[in-house]
């Protein structure tokens, strides 16, 4: 804070106050064309562009922890595991069950089976007593021919052969129908042992997924299970962070939730280089008075030396670059709002309050709208101890 020695004296003719005040205890500023543009310094951090999070699948108690907070770790690592007796019981009542239906299953299809090769050996037989029967049909026409047999017995061999022939054609079309009926229950034994063997492997699958594993390569940035500790389904485990990818996050006062969107530009200082960022997303939510944005890097290089949790010191552009007449911000805001100013003369003895419009502002610099000119001095340090006063002697 600046000290300033000051005395005053009444001016009857003006009705006004004059104030005698070294200059060396005051802040000048010369009112300036050039650039200017309104910016939001803003506070951000260094973060993963990509989160992965890890959670309880089916619950239970931790029995390990391999690993903490800030590891580095590969895809599938062990991270913790966890015992869940109740899943394990039903795993094993589900094998036995599956194991069961698939005994019974083989057990039909080898019944099927034997059936299919009793009906091929009935048509065996018969084909071969119709061709025994053939032959002494054969031999018992010369024989009636020859009147060494009576023809009743001629015809009982014919009718007996007759008889078998038909025998044998129906023991073929049930086979061909056993044999296509068996086929199609081959075939849903078989699609029905497949859907239990994939049941019992997801089963299985449920007591691997008891050790959590990462999802990604990269650092596990949280981790919350302790070893005793009881852990519901769908309960959040963890996170691991990409490291090859960052962007740069800040929380902005809500003031300015209108004035912030897509596409505005930003840039910070590293190594004495100013770095280029872009607003890539604004966040609707308001917490606490403030929302959050995202920015990306404007080129690639820009991120080789940052490190995670990095925090930055960025400008945040709310406006184009303008030409425009300005004056340094200064305590003196506090005082006046931007209505008046103490405009130094030109030789530098005096000061006098003078009316001004001033416009936008960013942390260095004043916008002038009217009331001043280029080259022209004021004071821009705090009027608190001065504030009435019309005019200023300088000392």
């Amino acid at each position: 804070m600046v000290m300033v020695t000051f005395t005053w004296s009444e001016l009857s003719s003006a009705g006004g106050k004059t104030y005698n005040l070294e200059k060396s205890k005051l802040v000048l500023s010369t009112a300036r064309q050039q650039t200017f543009s309104e910016f939001l310094p803003v506070r951000a951090v260094v973060e993963p562009e990509k989160t992965i999070f890890i959670d309880a699948i089916d619950g239970g108690r931790v029995e390990q922890v391999y690993l903490q907070e800030g590891a580095l770790v590969e895809k599938e690592q062990p991270i913790l595991k966890l015992s869940n007796t109740s899943l394990q019981l039903t795993v094993l009542a589900r094998e036995a069950e599956v194991s069961e239906q698939i005994n019974n299953m083989r057990n039909t299809r080898l019944a099927l089976e034997q059936n299919q090769l009793s009906l091929k050996r009935d048509v065996i037989e018969l084909d071969f007593e119709v061709q025994r029967l053939q032959k002494r049909f054969a031999r018992s026409r010369r024989l009636v021919e020859q009147k060494l047999i009576s023809a009743q017995e001629f015809e009982e061999i014919k009718d007996e052969l007759d008889y078998q022939k038909r025998y044998r054609e129906t023991v073929r079309q049930s086979q061909e129908k056993e044999a296509l009926l068996q086929e199609q229950q081959l075939a849903q034994l078989s699609q029905s042992i497949k859907t239990l063997e994939n049941n019992l492997a997801i089963s299985q699958l449920s007591l691997d997924k008891l050790i959590i594993r990462a999802p990604v390569s990269g650092q596990l940035t949280f981790l919350d299970a302790q070893v005793g500790e009881s852990k519901r389904g769908g309960q959040r485990l963890g996170q691991v962070d990409l490291l090859n990818t960052f962007k740069v996050s800040a929380r902005i006062d809500e003031f300015y939730v209108s004035r912030i969107a897509a596409g505005q530009s930003a840039a910070f200082i590293q190594d004495g280089r100013e770095h280029r960022l872009i607003v890539s997303k604004v966040y609707p939510g308001i917490d606490n008075g403030t929302f959050k944005v995202d920015f990306s890097f404007a080129t690639p290089e820009s991120r080789e030396q940052l490190r995670l949790g990095q925090s930055l010191q960025t400008k945040l552009n709310l406006s184009a670059s303008e030409n425009k007449l300005q004056i340094n911000n200064g305590a003196f805001m506090q005082t006046t709002g931007g209505n008046w100013i103490f405009v130094v003369s030109t030789d530098g003895s005096r000061a006098e309050k003078r009316q001004v419009r001033l416009g936008r502002r960013n942390p260095q610099s004043i916008e002038v709208l009217d009331g001043l000119a280029p080259g022209e001095s004021v004071i821009t340090s705090s009027y608190a101890s001065f504030a009435d006063a019309d005019q200023i002697q300088l000392l």
